[in-house]
């Protein structure tokens, strides 16, 4: 939010306008980018802006800003810059952070990759294949788009490859996250192992996180045990 101060200098009336968000590390601006799939999350602090940049005809990666007063906090588009597709879909604001999902069909060991922000995650890498699409959840600071946590969300196949799994909402759960999902056959369980399905997939999956991302507190899926 703005805060105006009003000084008077020689008769004259200055007034100056600061924010309580300082300018963030940006390396875009949003405004002049060609962005798809836009989503806006509006709260009394600001305004989130979720959105994909087309990099190449085969290649997508996600680009996060916020703004307060209409003013550009921060804009950044190197969260993934792999030659993984990557898109940002949904998201949930609180006061001074904000908890965000992207989708990835695949894993990374480049430096530019989701993965630099997972290790302490519960979910620390894609895990194994590639071209299914899975999520990864990051806790970013609204105050310079900085990661503070992250965790991949991922399903297993039979053959321990991984499936997709796309987050449909984040919602706030006491004093931790409730993600809920649509999962391809399996979703796993608070110990990572998968549940036993029956039925075709997608499964209906919520499972229930710490703040910090690192351990998954509850977990359920319809039609699993």
């Amino acid at each position: 939010m703005a805060m105006k101060l009003a000084i008077l200098i020689s008769g004259w009336l200055f007034i100056f306008t600061s924010f309580n968000a300082v300018m963030g590390a940006s390396n875009c601006n949003y405004q002049k980018l060609k962005v798809k799939l836009e989503k806006v999350f509006d709260t009394a602090n600001g305004k989130l802006k979720i959105a994909t940049l087309q990099v190449t005809k085969k290649n997508q990666d996600p680009v996060i800003a916020f703004f307060q007063d209409n003013r550009q906090v921060f804009c950044r588009a190197d969260y993934d810059t792999t030659p993984v597709d990557a898109r940002a879909t949904t998201a949930i604001l609180f006061e001074d952070h904000a908890f965000i999902a992207f989708s990835t069909d695949g894993g990374s060991n480049q430096k530019t990759s989701f993965a630099r922000f997972t290790k302490k995650g519960w979910q620390k890498s894609y895990g194994k294949g590639g071209g299914p699409k899975a999520s990864v959840i990051l806790k970013i600071d609204l105050k310079n788009g900085n990661v503070l946590a992250g965790t991949y969300l991922t399903a297993r196949k039979k053959d321990g490859k991984t499936n997709s799994l796309s987050v449909e909402a984040i919602k706030k759960s006491g004093n931790n996250l409730l993600i809920e999902a649509k999962s391809w056959y399996s979703p796993l369980k608070t110990n990572g192992k998968p549940f036993n399905c029956a039925g075709k997939s997608p499964f209906d999956y919520s499972v229930e996180i710490d703040y910090d991302l690192n351990k998954a507190i509850s977990a359920t899926a319809k039609n699993c045990k």
